[in-house]
């Protein structure tokens, strides 16, 4: 018999232990769990990381890949390779494998879906495919994404504003391209306006009503519908319009005219079926969605200013005062971003030409220390001793020619000779170029020339200074040869070596060819006469008999300048020296008169812009009588008597397009003294020539300080004068309506004072002060003012070559300035074919030949002169357009630049034709200077305005500046071809991702 007891016992035992072993279970299990949940969670944030590391790898590559086409169209092989090569920084514990696939060819299409809506763009499409493997833990996350890469060249567009969008009354217009406006766009017709492509604008369209605010009720506005049909766009059938109230209205800018919501817009606007848009997104560069160290959007003007570079100066306007800016060496903090850098046409791939009036004003050439130090040579002084190192000239030399004439040493650079023969270009007369301005004790003359390219790898813009080389095919325009009636016989292989013949940039000439100014009174700084055909105006410092050396005792008649005569005061000139050395005479025969020995020296290049002159188009004579040589002074009239007034005398910079292709071409190769070649010149689909000009610019910023230019000049901001948005109203000059002293100081010393009655009998010792000149002073002498501007001659053949069988090789050419730019005579084209209404851009010739290049200018504004002008004249006839007559020109580029400001406010006074305070509208964009009524002008290109032009700012006027001509332009279509666009053209440039995934 078991005892009970000792059973229940060996139970209890068993089932204690049976649980002791479910526990060690329970725990093994747990923690079999907990350490397999450890590894999970591990993997987890491994993952994570990993995840992140690719997500970095694909945003580095998708920057870099937006990046490229800051300077180039397409994507290369080496592009590609370096995308690929570029992993994400600060990611050390990963491998990256990275790779980047084109998946679609380029390809034009027409947007749809975006911002972009209906514009054309070279569209291709891509992968990037980033694989990121953590080093510790071996975790690897590969990531895909997808996308278009959308380029969309601005000069697409027949016409883009970036500010409000004005069609003026006029002649017959039927320009063609798409037509966009990134503010309010105002259509009023005096003849036919029709538009062959769509128009939209990011605001509205005013049909009743003009910018200024007067109102109209023209009709003649044709746009085409989707079907090419054309349909009347009437006068009251716009999105706002004057009348009939409203509701609210349609904008709350007191300078904008009071319009409202047209009831009827939407229905009005499917007329035209999609072809006619308000109220659209803008279209907006990379470069204005950058903001700058001030955080503030950065104006389009940008993309024509000198960079913030290290080693170079900026105007920190933060602080510093317009008599004394704070102008200081840029930092790293202040110098430009990389999207900025890369959108100037300062750092365009190909020529950069600079010139200031300090030699640290020249880019890389400020002082600093450790990296930013400079060292050696930067640029060259023109008005210094003769090596243009930047010193004065010191001691005495002997007059060549003579046996013992002991002269001062004389101002100016001495080119250095060229390689292979006797071409040793003319000196630099720097007598004329040296300003001793005691207001600007360091006013000098200096220029730089450099070579620009960009270094992708390190994202980086290089130059290199060769301006010695450069500068050694001449800076002087070569002698006019007319028989024995003008030429130069010392030195004597002047001509027989082509002396200067090879010039580019041209600062000074030894005759104006044209019209003889020397005919007004007080002929004592110009000598004229005609020779041949045409009339040549030089200066003669002395003369003196055929026999004998050249002698301090010879009898000299000499032209020194050693006074200003002006409104019948004569006003002497301490502070300058207007003497000519004697080492800077060429001996000339002149209308073939051996009995004496004559002499010419060279002399700046200026010339009258009547535009700029006069702040107003009826300023003058209250009579109605202009510029008159005859007409005696008047104290209580506009008259400038025998006069002209200083801010109209534009001191030019040269380029001679011919000889500029010459050099490009390798003409001149092997010839240079240090051995600069043309392929030494950087090119990117062609070549930007970038030219800036700040000599006289007092707080270098680029911008000509004088925007008191409408009302009484009465020192008083009036809407339409703060170009610059500045919101002070910049006075270079002293106002008019103040009881201040009309000679004073100049708050800037950038301009010189407008002219009012009763201030030409003002007496003054330094006649710098005063507002006019005489007109032969003006065109043979350097002023210290800056009224700057860069000229285009010669240039009916432009660098470059069109490829047809290889279009992708196709080289273009683009010239960019901050300053004013003018174009001389016919610009890579040579005529037309035929004539239509308007010639089509088939018929500009050459066509579709090597010769037919793609061509841009970018400036602060663009003024147009016939093969027809000469400086002469415009000094002659300053007030009289009638007496500057044209001839047929044809000019074929497109062209960016800024107008004058419209304003709403009423004065007649300041415009004309009923128009008053306008900008002058797209029919006035490219400005004139000649009577072009019933001449034709030939325009194809595309016609761009991103900004107010801050230089060449004066208002619009006609009748004695210019009268229109037979405008005969179009759009040229060739720029729809991403192949013939000229370099350096603003892309919108628009990656659309289409997908993204993980693929492991």
């Amino acid at each position: 018999m078991c005892d009970k007891s000792n059973n229940e016992k060996g139970s209890a035992i068993i089932i204690a232990l049976f649980v002791m072993v479910l526990l060690l279970g329970f725990v093994a299990f747990a923690i079999i769990r907990t350490n397999n949940e450890t590894v999970s969670a591990s993997n987890d944030a491994a993952e994570t990381r990993t995840f992140e590391a690719a997500q970095a790898s694909l945003e580095v590559m998708t920057r870099n890949f937006d990046k490229i086409f800051d300077v180039k169209i397409n994507v290369s092989t080496a592009d590609e390779t370096r995308i690929a090569g570029q992993i994400p920084p600060e990611f050390d514990d990963y491998n990256f494998v990275q790779t980047i696939t084109q998946r679609q060819p380029n390809q034009q299409v027409v947007m749809t879906g975006t911002q972009y809506q209906g514009l054309n763009a070279s569209r291709d499409e891509w992968l990037l495919d980033a694989t990121a493997k953590e080093k510790g833990s071996g975790v690897e996350v590969q990531l895909r994404r997808s996308f278009y890469n959308n380029r969309i060249p601005i000069f697409q567009f027949g016409i883009f504003y970036d500010d409000d969008l004005e069609f003026h009354p006029g002649p017959r217009f039927d320009f063609g391209g798409r037509v966009h406006s990134n503010a309010s766009l105002f259509l009023k017709s005096g003849n036919v306006l029709n538009f062959s492509s769509k128009v939209t604008t990011h605001k509205e369209i005013y049909t009743d009503v003009m910018r200024n605010g007067n109102s109209t009720t023209t009709n003649g506005v044709n746009i085409k519908n989707a079907a090419g049909n054309y349909v009347e766009l009437k006068y009251n059938m716009g999105s706002a319009l004057q009348s009939p109230v409203n509701g609210a209205p349609v904008s709350t800018d007191p300078d904008m005219p009071v319009a409202y919501k047209n009831a009827n817009w939407a229905a009005n606007e499917s007329l035209f079926q999609g072809n006619v848009l308000s109220n659209q997104k803008t279209l907006d560069l990379p470069i204005r969605l950058e903001s700058n160290i001030n955080n503030t959007t950065v104006d389009y003007v940008e993309l024509i200013k000198r960079g913030q570079d290290l080693k170079t100066l900026w105007n920190d306007k933060t602080s510093g005062s317009a008599t004394s800016p704070n102008i200081v060496p840029v930092t790293t903090a202040t110098k430009d971003s990389d999207i900025t850098s890369r959108q100037r046409y300062y750092n365009g791939t190909g020529i950069r030409v600079t010139l200031a009036d300090r030699k640290e004003r020249l880019p890389g050439c400020a002082s600093g220390t450790g990296t930013n130090a400079v060292t050696g040579a930067c640029g060259i002084r023109l008005d210094g001793d003769i090596t243009g190192a930047g010193a004065d000239p010191t001691g005495t030399e002997t007059v060549p020619g003579s046996s013992s004439w002991s002269v001062p040493k004389s101002r100016g650079y001495e080119p250095t000779a060229m390689v292979g023969g006797t071409y040793k270009a003319t000196r630099v007369n720097g007598e004329r170029f040296y300003i001793n301005d005691l207001k600007n004790p360091k006013k000098q003359t200096w220029i730089k020339v450099e070579t620009v390219s960009y270094d992708a790898a390190n994202n980086l813009t290089v130059t290199a200074d060769i301006t010695e080389d450069f500068l050694s095919l001449g800076v002087t325009e070569a002698a006019p040869q007319v028989g024995n009636d003008f030429n130069i016989q010392n030195p004597a292989n002047y001509y027989s070596s082509a002396i200067d013949s090879r010039s580019i940039i041209k600062l000074q000439r030894f005759a104006i060819v044209g019209s003889a100014t020397a005919n007004l009174p007080t002929n004592t700084y110009l000598t004229s006469g005609t020779y041949g055909v045409k009339g040549y105006n030089y200066v003669i410092p002395a003369e003196h008999p055929n026999t004998g050396n050249l002698s301090a005792s010879n009898p000299i008649n000499n032209g020194t300048f050693a006074s200003f005569t002006g409104a019948g005061v004569t006003l002497s000139s301490p502070t300058r020296n207007f003497s000519d050395n004697p080492m800077h005479w060429r001996e000339a025969k002149i209308a073939n008169d051996d009995s004496k020995k004559q002499y010419v020296v060279p002399f700046p290049i200026n010339m009258f812009d009547s535009r700029e002159g006069t702040y107003c188009n009826g300023c003058l004579n209250p009579d109605g009588t202009v510029f008159n040589p005859i007409n005696p002074l008047s104290a209580n009239k506009w008259s400038y008597h025998t006069n002209v007034p200083w801010m109209g005398v534009m001191s030019m910079v040269d380029i001679d397009v011919k000889n500029l292709k010459r050099f490009l071409d390798g003409e001149f190769d092997g010839k240079f003294p240090k051995g600069l070649t043309s392929s030494q010149i950087p090119s990117l689909n062609g070549w930007i020539l970038y030219i800036s000009d700040r000599r006289g610019d007092f707080d270098f910023d680029g911008e000509f300080d004088m925007e008191d230019i409408y009302g009484n000049n009465d020192c008083t901001l009036q809407t339409g004068e703060d170009v610059n948005t500045s919101g002070v109203l910049d006075i270079g000059g002293l106002c008019l309506g103040t009881t201040l002293n009309p000679f004073g100081i100049n708050v800037t010393e950038e301009a010189p004072t407008y002219f009012k009655s009763g201030l030409a009998t003002a007496a003054s010792t330094d006649p710098w002060r005063t507002s006019f000149v005489s007109p032969q002073i003006a065109a043979v002498l350097e002023h210290k003012f800056y009224r700057r501007g860069v000229r285009l001659i010669n240039g009916e053949k432009v660098p470059g070559y069109y490829d047809s069988a290889n279009p992708g090789n196709t080289k273009g050419f683009t010239v960019a300035s901050e300053n004013g730019l003018y174009v001389q005579g016919n610009y890579n084209a040579t005529g037309i074919s035929s004539i239509g209404s308007p010639t089509a851009a088939a018929n500009y010739l050459p066509q579709n030949t090597t010769d037919h290049i793609p061509a841009s200018i970018a400036a602060d504004a663009i003024t147009i002169l016939s093969n027809k002008w000469n400086d002469g004249q415009s000094f002659i006839t300053p007030f009289s357009a009638g007496s500057r007559a044209p001839v047929e020109t044809t000019v074929r580029f497109a062209m960016i630049a800024g107008d004058a400001r419209t304003s709403k406010k009423d004065d007649p006074s300041q415009s004309p034709f009923n128009e008053p305070r306008m900008g002058g509208g797209v029919h006035n964009f490219k400005r004139f200077l000649e009577n072009w009524a019933g001449t034709r002008l030939n325009y194809s290109g595309s016609i761009i305005n991103l900004y107010n032009a801050r230089n060449n700012n004066g208002t619009y006027k006609t009748g004695f500046v210019y009268n229109a001509p037979n405008r005969n332009w179009v759009f040229d279509d060739s720029f729809l071809n991403p192949d013939r666009l000229p370099p350096g053209t603003p892309f919108f440039q628009f990656i659309q991702l289409t997908g993204f995934q993980r693929v492991n």
